[in-house]
């Protein structure tokens, strides 16, 4: 199954989501969708905020209760964030249990990028590019979230400050690795200085640099309400700009066969 078709990325009052998972489900059903990620944050085991694995698992139990009616795929997956320039992340392999889809971010917890950046365009753009190499080596991570959603982090970044060369390098890597790239809908909401058609125009120049260096993505709409599953058309609009033809959407079931047959199978089929 292709993922052109699928909301690989909502969140429900399991994190910072309004809608409890069924609500979301049914918001799938109700767009039409193939499949939908119930994708709550989990963030470091003792944290305050969505750190509890106790609610991972009820929701695990949840998600596996809507499977029993729903009339489209209902995948388990996480939301982990990076920690550190160095790829430390806030998911384990201990954490993995019914998991099916690992997606990873950049967040206000990611030192470096949310706190503590290093000074100057150059150090940040290098820091940047070698922190998603990284990231796209940990093993159980599958997708990268929402990639170069930077517009509202302390960096002196912008979009067409990425080179296409290291973009390029980047969706070769990514490939070699087995780990998708998202196409997220409301990427647009990083960058409050830009019109979101500026956003489209400019990232489809960063996503077909990824997409010639071989990434492959999914698609999503990061909707943290049931009203918003299936609110795909920005990302639809990207994809379409960036002259995407079949062979750019991941292979969903060999991304999710990654958790129970391991790195052998991969998103690009």
């Amino acid at each position: 199954m292709r993922v052109d078709n699928c909301d690989l990325h909502t969140h429900t009052t399991y994190s910072d989501g309004r809608s409890p998972v069924d609500d979301n489900v049914r918001g799938a059903e109700a767009a039409g969708l193939d499949a939908i990620a119930i994708a709550d944050h989990l963030f470091p085991e003792g944290s305050a905020e969505f750190g509890d694995r106790g609610r991972l698992r009820e929701r695990l139990a949840e998600v596996q209760r809507a499977r029993a009616w729903a009339s489209v795929r209902v995948i388990m997956a996480v939301e982990a964030t990076a920690l550190d320039l160095r790829g430390a992340i806030s998911v384990g392999p201990e954490d993995l249990a019914g998991v099916e889809l690992v997606l990873v971010d950049l967040s206000k917890l990611t030192a470096g990028v949310g706190f503590a950046v290093p000074d100057g365009r150059l150090r940040q753009l290098d820091a940047l590019f070698s922190l998603y190499s990284r990231l796209a080596e940990i093993p159980w991570v599958d997708v990268l979230a929402h990639p170069f959603n930077l517009g509202r982090f302390g960096l002196d970044l912008t979009l067409s400050d990425l080179p296409e060369g290291a973009l390029r390098d980047l969706g070769q890597h990514l490939k070699a690795h087995g780990v998708a790239c998202e196409l997220i809908s409301t990427f647009w909401w990083w960058w409050p200085q830009l019109h979101p058609d500026q956003v489209a125009e400019e990232y489809a120049r960063v996503v077909r640099a990824l997409a010639a260096g071989g990434a492959c993505f999914t698609l999503a709409s990061d909707a943290h309400a049931n009203c918003s599953v299936g609110n795909l058309a920005w990302a639809q609009r990207v994809a379409r700009l960036a002259e995407f033809g079949p062979e750019q959407w991941a292979d969903l079931d060999a991304l999710l066969a990654r958790h129970t047959v391991g790195t052998a199978s991969t998103a690009y089929g």
